[in-house]
């Protein structure tokens, strides 16, 4: 039976600790009590919203004015545990585990650590990220040249028109720079994922997980904040891009110069309104200094985007999901 509570703050529930109440909240842990919340909300003509990790998000200060479904890492939507591993048995030789699958709500850093523990390679590039599995599925989050989309074997997914579940392959999931089927569509909602990794030492995973946490830290801002807050855009001026493999000594990847150097180049650095203010350390970074509300937020970013645009002609477009607005 759901536990639906009134006019609870959203904000604890985010990595930025910004967002109003919602009208309505309940917490779920498998995928009948989501189909149960989805009924309670079609039954009730309410509008919904799916929250996992709370990452990557800005929730307006005005709330959600609905149903807020808040995903839990307990179970698998079979029943299983959070994790399952899976792989083939080789002639002579013991198990080989290739795979593991994960409740859409388990903490992103959790998969990691189990991946690096039971010696699968392949998500070390994640380690740090906050937020779910189904959270970083949903915004094919990467980084480093990697994402979700180079470990995703299979999602399987609950559409909430029909209430059926569905698996989707690698194909159907539609990954594209930090979006997918998911994100697009919003009828549908991730149960678990299952990932496709390879055997490694043990040690060496570890190092490799440990190496990438150490640069995180070195640029990640000790403030709460989305993550990145924009998209890296794809520039085609040859002085910009000459500007930045100059300034950086690297050189552009896929067409797109990150967001951040472009913040930092326009003297955006610790630029602040109100509680919001775009990090020192990294410009693609705006956080919460204390007392933080969306519209400091939201007024920034807007900033950010007109001086960007006056100073390189370059169009910002935010990545961190607006909830709310």
């Amino acid at each position: 039976m759901l536990n639906i509570k009134k006019n609870i703050s959203l904000a604890s529930y985010t990595t930025f600790k910004i967002g109003g109440l919602a009208k309505l909240f309940t917490e779920v842990k498998n995928k009948k009590e989501i189909i149960e919340a989805l009924n309670y909300a079609k039954k009730n003509n309410l509008k919904y919203f799916i929250l996992a990790g709370g990452s990557n998000i800005l929730i307006s200060d005005g709330g959600f004015n609905g149903l807020v479904i808040k995903l839990q890492a307990t179970r698998l939507p079979d029943g299983q545990a959070s994790y399952k591993l899976s792989g083939y048995a080789r002639s002579g030789k013991a198990r080989q585990h290739e795979k593991i699958k994960a409740g859409a709500g388990v903490n992103l850093s959790e998969v990691v650590s189990k991946s690096a523990e039971t010696g699968l390679s392949g998500l070390e590039w994640a380690a740090g990220i906050p937020g779910t599995v189904g959270g970083a599925v949903r915004g094919n989050a990467g980084a480093f040249g990697y994402s979700m989309a180079n470990v995703v074997e299979n999602i399987e997914i609950l559409n909430t028109d029909s209430l059926k579940t569905e698996i989707y392959n690698l194909e159907k999931c539609k990954f594209e720079y930090r979006t997918s089927a998911f994100k697009q569509n919003q009828n549908i909602i991730i149960l678990s994922v299952t990932l496709k990794l390879k055997k490694d030492n043990v040690e060496k995973i570890q190092q490799r997980v440990e190496n990438i946490i150490s640069k995180r830290k070195e640029k990640q801002p000790r403030f709460p904040s989305a993550g990145s807050f924009f998209k890296n855009p794809i520039i085609k001026d040859e002085e910009i891009i000459k500007r930045f493999e100059s300034d950086t000594g690297l050189k552009m990847k896929d067409d797109k110069i990150p967001a951040g150097w472009l913040i930092e180049e326009a003297d955006l650095r610790g630029k602040k309104i109100g509680g919001a203010q775009v990090n020192e350390k990294h410009g693609n970074f705006i956080i919460n200094t204390g007392n933080a509300t969306a519209e400091d937020v939201i007024m920034l970013a807007s900033i950010i985007k007109q001086k960007i645009r006056s100073v390189f002609n370059v169009q910002l477009m935010e990545e961190a999901q607006m909830v709310g607005f």
